[in-house]
């Protein structure tokens, strides 16, 4: 039997996650990822449109909210997965 088949089939613990899980933590952690970007860009118009003496709006604090609640309820998905928050 030819050796490279032979190490494809063998299992160890750290490859026996499945491509499905795999997929969903490079899909979460890219939208993490994104996500954060928004909220800085976010943060970043709040601190600007204070500074102009405009009113603060609270459409851009109910968005970042929204989106701190959505990367927290990823990260405890990607945490289930076995991967490290930070």
């Amino acid at each position: 039997m030819d050796e490279n088949l032979l190490s494809m089939s063998a299992t160890s613990p750290a490859s026996s996650r499945t491509l499905g899980a795999e997929l969903e933590r490079d899909r979460l952690e890219c939208r993490v990822r994104r996500m954060t970007v928004a909220i800085d860009v976010l943060r970043q118009r709040e601190r600007e449109n204070r500074r102009g003496g405009g009113a603060r709006q609270r459409h851009l604090g109910r968005a970042i909210a929204d989106f701190e609640a959505q990367i927290q309820a990823m990260n405890t998905r990607l945490s289930d997965l076995g991967v490290a928050v930070h």
